[in-house]
């Protein structure tokens, strides 16, 4: 599950993955999250049987996160600058030592923001290599919103960072870039299908 939003703010994605795993005991559940609420809900992915857990972390450093992310909510309080990037960041990396602890399988996204965390990625790298994390993903920044004045990275440019990362952590390189909502295989979206189906049968 990667949405609505933040999956782990939504209590309709445990009713969810709850029926899905009484239906279909063998699937593999898969969980898409930004973290911060991973140290809060661990323990319920847990008991409903969620087995891959995919992480997106910008930053291991708050005075780096920052400039990614504007703002925090949190227990009803919102938090803004160093002290939402130091209190996102600490709930990230507790989410993965604990997920780590009850041995998911983890995957970590990160966005490659040139001139904002482009030159951290490899501290990154180091650090979730040292917790026990699985696989690594980097894709490139899709330029929008305050970003919209930053150029990606080319393809060339992402496998150097990959080839460099490599020798620290295995990288995922067969991830293609999709919509929240995407649904079906890579290279092969049946989401257009599937609301039809849902359509007709409503």
């Amino acid at each position: 599950m990667a949405g609505p939003g933040e999956p782990l703010f939504n209590e309709e994605t445990f009713e969810t993955l709850r029926m899905v795993g009484e239906k279909y005991p063998n699937i593999i559940l898969c969980l898409s999250t930004n973290g911060l609420l991973l140290p809060d809900k661990i323990q319920e992915l847990d008991r409903l049987g969620v087995c891959n857990i995919t992480v997106t972390l910008n930053a291991i450093d708050p005075q780096i996160g920052q400039h990614i992310y504007d703002y925090v909510n949190y227990e009803g309080k919102r938090y803004e600058g160093l002290e939402a990037a130091t209190l996102l960041c600490n709930q990230q990396l507790k989410g993965i030592e604990e997920a780590v602890r009850l041995k998911k399988i983890v995957k970590i996204n990160t966005v490659i923001i040139p001139g904002i965390n482009d030159l951290h990625i490899i501290d990154i790298a180091h650090k979730i290599k040292s917790m026990g994390v699985f696989i690594h993903n980097v894709m490139p920044l899709i330029p929008q919103y305050k970003f919209a004045h930053i150029k990606p990275p080319s393809p060339e440019e992402k496998r150097k960072i990959q080839d460099e990362l490599g020798k620290i952590i295995k990288q995922m390189r067969h991830c293609r870039q999709c919509r929240s909502d995407a649904i079906g295989k890579l290279g092969c979206d049946v989401q257009q299908e599937f609301e039809s189906r849902t359509k007709e049968q409503a």
